[in-house]
């Protein structure tokens, strides 16, 4: 969602996009942003073969132009074991050599970084990246974030936690902090009556199973709390069987994923968002939860940490649940502006491309 809405607004500030997508949209709802975006998209083959009519004739192209570079990248890819990578990486350089584009930006440093950086040498362009946080942390991605980020013109990420991380690890690289921007929703009208509501992947660190928990611990002494789940994941049967092991099947409403449609309305009609994320057993975290930068800009109450008391408290306080949810959406207009992060974006590629 973040991503699309990044596009969107880069596009109505000026800024040409073209687009090279590593894998198709999946089945599931669709965002209506992405009929707002304008660029075109090309998937790239998941598998690509030098054997390919399309892929030899790009690196082809490619070698003929830059045969130093074309030559450097292949050891590279074949020395790291990301040859596929290099693969698709000689369609991007191409397209870009062939549409005169100026540089490339990969969103997570993981494959999509290692494409690009291929792709960025083999066409004598910049590039640069947007780490997120399960791309910095889990053990897998931490080990190789060097290698993928070194020779990137600049390096964006969501938070200043995560800025610091990253100036530690590549103490040589521009890193800057551009957060997800969200649109300014309208203030939501909590009610007391609603649900608990979670909107998140099922996943160990979005922490749904300590959300259930809280709410089994409450429960005896609350006979009309419930909670939603809006979201799916790999953990979803084993969260499900949880709620029923404790005795709150009844009160939990798994509802998958959702359209923006739907998740607006379980805004309006929750009386608070919880969201409790925590540092998963593979390093995995949040590094910046866009559904609570959603609610804080709607002035819901939410906390991610001491769960049952904090529940409790803004269930029997709702003047305090209101008062923070309004605290919250100044932060979300001053610091977490779509268009503002846009334009903050907009500057770093002006300033990196050529």
């Amino acid at each position: 969602t973040f991503i699309v809405l990044e596009l969107a607004e880069l596009e109505a500030r000026g800024v040409e996009l073209s687009i090279d997508a590593l894998l198709p949209p999946e089945d599931g709802p669709r965002h209506p942003a992405v009929e707002a975006v304008a660029a075109r998209v090309r998937y790239l083959p998941r598998r690509p073969r030098l054997r390919q009519r399309e892929v030899i004739a790009a690196h082809l192209r490619l070698c003929a132009r830059r045969p130093r570079a074309w030559a450097s990248q292949a050891r590279r890819a074949r020395r790291f074991g990301t040859w596929r990578r290099f693969l698709q990486a000689g369609l991007v350089a191409d397209r870009a050599r062939r549409e005169g584009i100026t540089s490339l930006h990969a969103h997570f440093a993981t494959a999509a970084t290692e494409v690009a950086g291929h792709a960025a040498a083999l066409a004598g362009i910049p590039f640069t990246v947007t780490a997120h946080a399960k791309d910095i942390y889990t053990d897998e991605n931490a080990a190789l974030l060097g290698e993928r980020l070194a020779a990137a013109a600049a390096v964006v990420t969501v938070s200043e936690h995560n800025r610091a991380h990253l100036g530690a690890v590549l103490p040589c690289t521009r890193v800057e902090v551009v957060r997800n921007g969200v649109p300014f929703a309208s203030a939501a009208q909590t009610s007391i009556d609603g649900p608990i509501l979670c909107v998140a992947r099922l996943v160990e660190k979005k922490g749904i199973d300590l959300l259930l928990r809280a709410v089994a611990d409450l429960a005896p002494a609350r006979p009309t709390l419930r909670l939603e789940i809006i979201g799916g994941g790999p953990l979803d049967e084993h969260l499900q069987a949880l709620a029923a092991e404790w005795g709150i099947s009844a009160r939990v409403a798994f509802r998958g994923p959702q359209s923006p449609v739907e998740v607006e309305s379980a805004y309006a009609g929750c009386a608070m968002v919880v969201l409790p994320c925590r540092i998963g057993a593979d390093g995995d975290r949040d590094g910046l939860p866009t559904v609570l930068v959603e609610a804080l800009a709607r002035a819901l109450p939410e906390d991610p940490v001491a769960l049952a008391v904090a529940i409790a408290e803004l269930l029997d306080n709702p003047t305090l649940g209101r008062s923070l949810g309004a605290a919250g959406r100044t932060r979300v207009r001053c610091d977490y502006d779509l268009s503002g992060n846009a334009r903050a974006l907009a500057r770093i590629f002006e300033e990196v491309g050529v």
